[in-house]
């Protein structure tokens, strides 16, 4: 197995990732968040991954690594600084990419979403860890976490997990994360996310 920079070569490969994470019982967060189809979803993942002035997100190709064996993508990982270029980068993406009534019902869906920027700002936080499931056991996401913790000039990192997956949870804390901030994401009168409350966990780094 080898771990390397994400190509565009990959970009299928983690917008299936990103999908399969974000996955409802019939549908996905940006279905929700945009109110488009999940062919829909997958083509604005795929033009926000290949957009060269798109940095720094977990919407972003440089913030990738790819695991790979026998020359197959078999995982990925996105690593960001929530700083303020980040939320600026982040907050110029869709405007760009989304159709008109797309940006609208986002727009209008993030105004009733609270505001969690101050619990989550100024922290290295990795995303979207996957697995493709025929590789899965073998301490991948484990490889690709250590990975990407040698390129933080920080005395600790961070993971976001929703409250109810408690099988990643446990996964995460036999890996030395601890339990740092519970936050409310959603609610319940309008909900977008496959749960109204997500978990922070934290990583000391030696």
């Amino acid at each position: 197995m080898i771990i390397r920079n994400a190509t565009k070569e990959d970009i299928p490969f983690i917008v299936n990732s990103i999908i399969e994470i974000e996955k409802t019982s019939d549908s996905n967060t940006y279905n929700n968040l945009f109110d488009c189809d999940t062919e829909t979803t997958k083509k604005y993942l795929t033009q926000f991954l290949e957009d060269d002035e798109n940095l720094d997100t977990e919407l972003s190709l440089n913030t990738y690594r790819v695991a790979e064996i026998d020359d197959k993508a078999a995982g990925c990982c996105s690593l960001v600084f929530t700083n303020h270029h980040y939320y600026q980068n982040k907050g110029e993406l869709f405007p760009v990419w989304l159709q008109r009534n797309h940006l609208d019902y986002f727009l209008e869906n993030a105004k009733n979403l609270p505001d969690i920027k101050n619990a989550s700002e100024e922290k290295y936080f990795v995303e979207y860890i996957f697995v493709d499931e025929q590789f899965r056991g073998k301490g991948m996401a484990k490889k690709m976490i250590d990975d990407q913790m040698t390129k933080i000039p920080a005395k600790n990192l961070y993971i976001n997990v929703l409250e109810n997956n408690i099988s990643a949870i446990e996964y995460y804390e036999k890996l030395g994360f601890t339990k740092f901030k519970s936050l409310e994401i959603d609610n319940q009168e309008n909900k977008i996310y496959p749960c109204l409350r997500k978990l922070i966990l934290c990583k000391e780094i030696n």
